[in-house]
């Protein structure tokens, strides 16, 4: 008998959806499983540093805009889609087959209609996820303030154009974009059913419906495009007009009419597409329509503004452009915190005298001596102590020039205000052997840095190299006041990888000579491993199956996760731009890092941009409003970040606070001992000294005229030419006593030249203290006085016989000259130029340690060179030159000098012959054991030692 068939069971409704759900679970996991992994691990963090609120915000207005801005693109999209196919129900013809059998021509309708929808869902997904990067714009579009400060064309508030106007012209372009969009897919859905053809392969026909629906759309494109000429008129307020910045003369009198003019012929345009619907042929009236726009446009936006501007304005270009020259001014002083500037009169400079030195005792005793990649190198080679120990931020492979992140700062020492630098020892594991650099001591054992190095900026040993107060492992102090208890550094600048604490392994603390020093983390950084998710969610974000495997990890462990303090503060925070330059502090016994954090935006009328590239801000942007309107203070222990508000008046920060209420804390919350450590930060200087160049001008016919520009000098020691050709002078930090005031104060400062000449103009300095925090001040010497400049210091530097030699004779085989960098200081009203040089072996195989060897010192027309500054101050304050010296300055005056006699009082040699006899001995074996350095010295320092011994012996001798 034959077998009959067996009916296959069909799946119930409720396997099919079941399917269908999972089907949709596994393509959701897979398109955006890792992304949410990404967010929970992220969410984790944000809560350890009790920031949740923070990263609920920005994700929520994320997820609102690209759910929110996808959908209604979507929306619009299938709308149109769905009108097209509707219209064409029932009316089309076969366009994809030959047959004309209907099952193939509505399936080959289906497919393109499909094809579609497919093509609206990617460009959804496309369209929200850029959405979602207008994230900023959109939260200060919601909580705008204001500036208080109207623009002088519209009249309108400075925040409008800040908070408002960046997402409206983002709102406008996404509708032009949304509606082409939707033209083309509508278009195309007509063209799959026939409703569109081509006569002869060219000319276009459409069906009624098809030209009706084509046209309501075309009508709403230039409706969009009428709102963005509309909207296109404030950009005349940042234009660059070659002699001044922002709308001249002919944009307000041409530009901006020609504005209205196209946003009325769009309008036009938009109203004829629509009258087109029921009147007309094909599209005649909005083609008349886009030919007056196009004709107007180029009238109103090429020909009138060219006439006027060679007809009106260049005849009397400066009578007709003085009120927007004086616009600028004002404006851009204004964005870059300039209108502050206290300018005060300087005398012409003269040179200094003895009773000049005598009453400025801390500010000479604060001149630094140590530039940064010299005691880089010093710090590396003396105090690192172990290869997995560093003070070289990653990158850097060069001694001279290396980026050390070392910092400057002051501290109140046995009652006196003293000027330091100091680096943080931190954890290096790329130095561990490749042996060691397993799982478990990488994640777990090595886990922190060890401690601060910190030495005065001016005070050298008699072997060259720096005094400490701060030093060793463990840590020793040489200072009372100077006391480090918790010296671990879990969170700095080189801590890139993730680490695991309170885990079932002791951790490596430091070496010893008895052994290495264990400890346990003591702290609550780190976000907690508490559950079996918390731990895959990491495993997977990490990529690292060690955590599922390893029973070191109990509950109670941590995952110390961006223990990169500027990643740190960035993630938390990633709306506001970092300077470049963390510094560390020691506070109460802590080590925590300062980090200073700029608002800036481009939108601010009239103010002429700055375009911040590689060396300034961290992120590279053109902008022209700048405020350092917060302080971030993170502990290199447990990694808490504060943000504190240093600027309560900058609307932008203002903004920030309404959005995320519980980021910021006021700054008046901030400890004394803290404050006390505030600094005026260098990027936010450079920026202005540069804008300042210019805009210290505030006559405007003498803007026009580019007359009285300043410059920032140039380098001018030969050693600056291995950081690059022309190297500018950098700004930096002093301790020094101001003209006129009472006591000494930490500033930074910068000199200034006339552009195009070498003689001193005027030099700037922002204050740094609390009383008076961010006070910049300027002091403007006379026109036409002749005060040296940093080139023509060094030149009279170079001229000098005795100096040429010494660096000759330094510079022979096995060692190498390196300039520090010159220093201009004002002292009373005089200035004092203080350049250090290095001496440093170059012979392979030997360890590279510059060491500072002479001292030059000038002012005015003096130059005096000696072994140390106290030397060349006291020398330079007698009158003494080189040549009356006779080169006691060169190497073969060699003189050993304690660290107390390096310090900040000037002093001349004083005891009795048996005692100059010792030193004399001492400083002969500390010669010879340098011998290949110092060969030319030998002979004469013996000469010297025959002669105090005979004279010491006396006659009988």
């Amino acid at each position: 008998m034959a077998r009959l068939p067996v009916a296959q069971e069909q799946p119930s409704a409720w396997a099919r959806v079941a399917r269908v759900v999972l089907a949709v679970v596994v393509l959701l996991v897979v398109l955006f499983g890792y992304q949410t992994i990404r967010l929970y691990t992220d969410w984790l963090w944000f809560r350890e540093l009790g920031r949740a609120s923070v990263f609920s915000g920005i994700v929520g207005a994320r997820l609102l805009l690209f759910l929110g801005f996808g959908a209604l693109f979507f929306v619009i999209c299938y709308f149109n889609l769905w009108l097209a196919a509707r219209l064409g129900a029932g009316r089309a013809r076969p366009r994809f087959v030959d047959s004309e059998r209907e099952e193939m021509s509505a399936a080959a309708r289906k497919a393109a209609r499909l094809a579609a929808v497919a093509g609206a869902v990617v460009l959804a997904f496309l369209v929200g996820g850029n959405a979602a990067t207008h994230w900023p714009d959109y939260l200060l579009f919601t909580r705008a303030g204001r500036f208080g400060q109207t623009d002088p064309v519209f009249g309108a508030d400075i925040g409008f154009f800040v908070f408002r106007l960046p997402f409206l012209s983002y709102l406008q372009g996404w509708f032009v974009f949304a509606a082409i969009c939707a033209a083309i897919g509508a278009a195309l859905i007509h063209f799959s059913e026939g409703a569109v053809d081509f006569i002869a392969g060219s000319v276009p026909t459409f069906a009624q419906y098809v030209r009706r629906h084509i046209l309501v759309l075309l009508g709403f494109i230039a409706l969009f495009a009428a709102w963005g000429h509309w909207l296109g008129r404030y950009e005349i307020l940042f234009r660059d007009n070659g002699a001044f910045f922002g709308a001249g003369y002919t944009d307000v009198h041409a530009r901006l009419p020609g504005a209205y003019v196209q946003t009325a012929l769009m309008l036009l345009v938009a109203v004829l597409c629509w009258v087109n619907v029921r009147a007309g042929r094909a599209f005649r009236l909005p083609a008349l329509g886009l030919a007056l726009w196009a004709v107007g446009s180029l009238l109103v936006v090429a020909v009138y503004p060219g006439f006027v501007q060679r007809f009106r304005v260049v005849p009397n270009q400066f009578n007709a452009e003085r009120p927007y020259i004086t616009r600028d001014i004002e404006m851009t002083r204004r964005a870059y915190g300039l209108d502050r500037v206290r300018e005060v009169p300087a005398k012409d400079a003269g040179a200094l005298t003895a009773a000049d030195l005598r009453s400025n005792q801390a500010t000479i005793g604060n001149v630094r001596l140590w530039d940064w990649p010299q005691l880089g190198a010093v710090y590396e080679a003396k105090q690192a102590l172990w290869p997995y120990y560093r003070f070289r931020l990653p990158g850097s492979a060069t001694t001279n020039g290396g980026d050390f992140n070392l910092d400057v700062d002051r501290y109140h020492l046995n009652g006196d205000y003293r000027q330091v630098m100091l680096g943080a020892r931190e954890l290096y594991t790329e130095g561990l052997p490749p042996q060691a650099q397993t799982w478990v001591n990488l994640r777990l054992q090595y886990t922190h840095g060890y401690g601060v190095v910190m030495s005065p900026v001016n005070r050298v040993r008699s072997d060259g190299l720096p005094d400490y107060f701060l030093g060793e492992i463990p840590i020793r102090s040489t200072q009372p006041d100077l006391k480090v208890a918790r010296p671990e550094i879990y969170y700095g600048e080189l801590t890139t990888d993730y680490v695991f604490v309170h885990t079932r392994q002791d951790e490596f603390d430091y070496p010893s000579a008895d052994g290495n020093q264990r400890t346990r983390y003591a702290g609550a950084g780190g976000a907690p491993l508490s559950g079996a998710l918390a731990r895959l969610a990491w495993s997977v974000r990490l990529g690292d199956t060690n955590m599922l495997l390893s029973s070191d990890l109990t509950s109670g462990s941590r995952i110390m996760f961006r223990r990169n303090i500027r990643e740190r503060v960035q993630t938390l925070a990633p709306f506001l731009n970092w300077d470049n330059d963390p510094y560390l502090v020691v506070d109460g016994g802590r080590l925590v890092w300062m980090l200073d954090a700029y608002t800036v935006t481009d939108r601010y009328p009239y103010s002429r941009p700055f375009s911040a590239g590689t060396g300034y801000a961290q992120v590279e942007q053109t902008f022209n409003y700048i405020r350092n309107s917060v302080k971030a203070v993170v502990d290199a222990y447990d990694g808490t970040v504060t943000l504190y508000v240093a600027d309560p008046a900058d609307p932008l920060v203002k903004a920030w606070s309404r959005i995320f209420p519980s980021l910021f804390t006021p700054i008046s919350r901030m400890s004394d001992s803290l404050r006390a450590h505030l600094r005026y930060p260098e990027d936010l200087f450079r920026i202005q000294r540069d804008i300042y160049t210019v805009y210290h001008i505030t006559d405007p016919s003498v803007y026009y005229g580019k007359q009285d520009q300043w410059a920032v000098p140039m380098d001018p020691t030969p050693t600056a030419e291995d950081l690059g050709p022309a190297r500018r002078m950098m700004p930096y930090y002093v301790v020094m006593r101001l003209p006129g005031e009472a006591s000494e104060e930490f500033l930074m400062m910068t000199p200034f030249t006339p552009l195009g000449n070498k003689n001193m103009a005027a030099w700037m300095c922002a204050k740094c203290d609390p009383q008076d925090y961010g006070q910049l001040l300027v002091y403007r010497f006379p026109k036409g006085s002749n005060v040296n400049g940093p080139q023509q210091i060094m030149s009279q530097v170079n001229a000098e016989e005795v100096i040429s030699k010494s660096v000759s004779l330094l510079n022979t085989e096995g060692s190498r000259v390196i300039w520090g960098n010159l220093l201009v200081i004002p002292v009373e009203q005089s200035l004092l130029y203080v350049v250090p040089l290095y001496v440093q072996a170059a012979s392979a195989g030997s360890q590279i340690i510059p060491e500072i060897k002479q001292v030059i010192v000038a002012s005015d027309d003096q130059v005096v060179m000696r072994q140390t500054l106290d030397r060349a101050i006291a020398d330079l304050g007698s009158g003494s030159s080189m040549a009356a010296a006779g080169g006691q300055g060169a190497v073969g005056g060699v003189e050993a000098h304690s660290p107390e006699e390096a310090g900040s009082t000037p002093a001349l040699p004083a005891g009795s012959q048996a005692e100059l006899v010792d030193r004399a001995a001492a400083a002969y074996q500390r010669a010879r054991q340098k011998e290949r350095e110092y060969r030319s010295a030998l002979d004469d320092l013996g000469r010297i030692l025959g002669e105090l011994q005979r004279s010491a012996a006396g006659p009988g001798g």
